[in-house]
């Protein structure tokens, strides 16, 4: 059994032997029981060390101030009178730890301050009603008597104004409730000892059953010290635990107040009735004061709360700009208002990767410094917004100074940002729209376009809407719609618009063919072809490119493995970045090795660089584990497009590559001396790290010759072979038509 729980039933039971002994033996027992609930309140609080301390010590002070007081009491009879002043050092101790405790739990307000006035006021008439005027009318009772009394009963009623707020700010639970009846039992214990002292007229007093409650005081307030759940009572209560400040009790009290100077009016007649008349009348005058300044401060507190909820309803939380209902709002009404509105959609560029990072708190410290350059860009009239994430928006009438304020923008949110001490380098896109629309609709569909031209652009500038770019919208979207009908139709063999083209790669020194790359080519149902360069992007934005990747895999598959078998040529296989991050890539490929029965050694995987740029980390090492698996089967890996400006020495370090395919930049200018340095550097690179080096891109005759002389054994590139049909590379293999 817990501790606190031992000593709880132990006081109890020794509280109920207190109450049957006699006066005699009383206070003895009465001081040994205080002095033990004493010593194991002290104990408690100095384990668990409940906060705040000072008000803990302090309850604590006052049941010491009970136990001196008992024993002085009991020791030497005749100083009892004098020391009944030491009783009272209990009020204010215990008032003003309660009054700690619940500045702890709840700040203490204007309203709150208030409230506790109002319950006090309130009590204090039924106190006086029911308690203090029937003792103090009765006839006998001196002056000092009748003046310990009422100072007992405003003691009572200031410790029960301070437990109240502590009953309604502080969390439920075993401890704070032992805390709380603590107290209680004091007070209570009071009334009932000054009712019996009125009118026992001090017999009743004698007896121990009067002071039992003195005990449960002690003994309840030890128990809650001792209980763990005492170092939570401080804490402040999470919202929705802490009830409601009880007004409707409050104006019940009120109510009171007049009800009982009614009363009294009529029932209270002859020598004295004006004390009974004049303070309830003073109190309810003051009740009625303290109400009407508590609800004029609710009423100012509800028009405070509805301007906040206003406010809330058309601005952004984090950044305080308007948010996208208001700005939608202030758009149309400057369409019907005015001749033209200017319309910026601004969106920072990198903004997902500091959230990734650093985390949300960066991210939002990053946010409200931008919020803080845009409103210095913005003119008087303007109205900036938040539309959501990273994405601002700024209405101009000023149609002509538009193009100004976007580049504004770029320039200003390319500065710098210190974040936790960090330094954030982040750009800016812009779209900018001016014109007379006749939705809002429209008018952020066309700046949404000139954003997204600004980024197709490259970034870290402003574009201009052009209704050209809503032709290309319309020309995007149809062929999407186009490679998705393509796509569904790759199950009947034809692939739809689909088909995989092969190009050659051939040795330099004798011109035979080594090994095709196969590539996708994709033809509309009107017969035109389609550049790789516009279509891919398109599936991969779309999320297509993981199906055709695999189609071309397993139709590439299918045709290489009668190559390899005649002439011992192998497959190149372009590889996408989310077929890399797909964790059953590896089980895919090796799934259509074994379906169409080509051997791993026939089959190259080409990866580019941008894809292991623009990963993270964990994404690479996930990659660089998959293509290991694959290289345990005998399949190559490939890097295309090496030196196109990305870092890539790490990668050849770390990743497991056997193939280095140089991009055609370098291949372009090998004729020239210094570029015939470099490229001589690229190719003694790849040896040294036991990678077989291929230059991509050879239309001339003196491009070949320059990489025979560098000893670069493979190429390929138009002078060699256009790509072809496999049709057509069966009989260029069965010819062997190299130059």
């Amino acid at each position: 059994m817990r501790i606190w729980l031992w000593f709880l039933t132990c006081a109890a039971v020794a509280s109920a032997v207190a109450a049957a002994l006699t006066p005699d033996g009383f206070g003895v027992f009465w001081v040994t029981v205080q002095a033990a609930c004493l010593g194991a309140a002290v104990l408690g609080v100095r384990r668990h060390r409940p906060a705040p301390a000072a008000a803990f010590w302090l309850l604590i002070a006052g049941v010491g101030g009970s136990v001196v007081t008992t024993a002085v009491e009991t020791a030497v009879p005749d100083l009892a009178p004098a020391a009944e002043a030491g009783y009272m050092l209990c009020y204010p101790l215990t008032g003003v730890a309660l009054w700690l405790l619940a500045r702890r739990l709840r700040p203490w307000s204007s309203t709150r301050i208030l409230d506790a006035v109002i319950a006090l006021i309130g009590m204090a008439q039924l106190a006086w009603a029911f308690v203090l005027h029937p003792l103090l009318s009765r006839a006998g009772l001196d002056q000092v008597t009748t003046a310990g009394i009422t100072t007992l009963a405003v003691c009572d009623l200031l410790v029960v104004s301070m437990l109240l707020r502590v009953a309604f700010a502080a969390r439920p639970g075993v401890a704070s409730g032992l805390l709380l009846a603590s107290t209680a039992a004091m007070v209570l214990t009071d009334i009932s000892y000054v009712i019996m002292y009125v009118w026992g007229r001090g017999g009743a007093v004698e007896a121990p059953m009067a002071s039992v409650g003195w005990l449960a005081w002690s003994f309840l307030l030890a128990a809650a010290c001792l209980h763990p759940g005492v170092r939570d009572i401080g804490d402040r209560p999470r919202p929705g635990d802490v009830s409601a400040t009880p007004i409707a009790g409050f104006i019940a009290l009120a109510l009171l107040g007049p009800a009982l100077l009614v009363a009294g009016l009529g029932i209270h007649r002859g020598p004295g009735s004006w004390v009974h008349t004049l303070v309830p009348a003073v109190l309810t005058a003051a009740l009625m004061v303290a109400m009407v300044l508590r609800l004029g401060r609710a009423l100012r507190e509800r028009t405070s709360l509805q301007q906040e909820l206003a406010f809330r309803a058309q601005h952004d939380v984090l950044t305080g700009l308007a948010n996208r209902e208001e700005f939608r709002a202030r758009l149309q009404a400057d369409i019907h208002a005015l001749d033209g509105v200017g319309l910026l959609i601004v969106d920072l560029d990198g903004f997902k990767d500091v959230n990734d990072t650093l985390g949300h708190p960066a991210g939002d410290a990053l946010l409200l410094e931008a919020t803080a350059r845009l409103r210095a860009i913005a003119g008087p009239g303007d109205l900036l917004a938040r539309l959501g994430g990273d994405e601002f928006a700024v209405v101009s009438a000023d149609l002509g100074g538009l193009d100004d304020l976007a580049e504004r923008c770029v320039a200003d949110l390319a500065w710098p940002y210190l974040v936790d001490g960090r330094e954030l380098r982040l750009t800016a896109s812009v779209g900018v729209y001016a014109g007379a629309p006749a939705s809002t609709g429209e008018a952020l569909q066309n700046a949404d376009l000139a954003l997204y031209a600004a980024k197709d652009a490259g970034r870290n500038r402003a574009e201009r809407y052009d209704p050209a770019m809503r032709a290309a919208q319309v020309a995007h979207a149809a062929l999407a719609e186009q490679l998705r009908a393509a796509v569904d139709g790759t199950g009947d063999g034809t692939a739809g618009g689909f088909a995989v083209h092969y190009q050659p790669v051939v040795d330099v020194h004798t011109g035979r063919v080594a090994a095709v790359e196969a590539l996708l080519r994709f033809t509309t149902p009107d017969g035109s072809a389609v550049s790789p360069v516009r279509f891919v992007p398109v599936a991969e934005e779309t999320g297509l490119i993981g199906r055709l990747g695999a189609w071309v895999l397993e139709r590439a598959a299918t045709d290489a493995r009668a190559w390899h078998a005649s002439h011992g040529i192998s497959v190149t296989v372009n590889v996408s970045g989310r077929q890399l991050r797909n964790p059953q890539f590896a089980d895919e490929v090796l799934a259509t090795l074994k379906r169409t029965g080509l051997p791993g050694a026939a089959l190259v995987l080409e990866i580019t660089e941008t894809v292991l740029v623009t990963a993270t980390v964990e994404e690479t090492e996930a990659v660089s584990r998959r293509l290991a698996r694959l290289r345990a089967h005998g399949i190559r890996i490939a890097i295309d497009d090496f030196g196109t400006g990305y870092s890539s020495l790490a990668y050849l370090r770390t990743l497991p590559i056997d193939v280095l395919k140089i991009d055609r930049a370098f291949v372009a200018r090998v004729a020239d001396r210094q570029e015939k340095a470099l490229f001589r550097a690229v190719v003694e690179l790849a040896r040294s790290m036991y990678l077989q080096p291929v230059a991509e891109g050879v239309e001339t005759e003196e491009q070949a010759a320059a990489l025979r002389e560098l000893d670069c054994g493979y190429a390929q590139g138009f002078l060699f072979a256009r790509p072809m049909s496999a049709d057509a590379l069966r009989t260029f293999l069965a010819g062997q038509l190299v130059p």
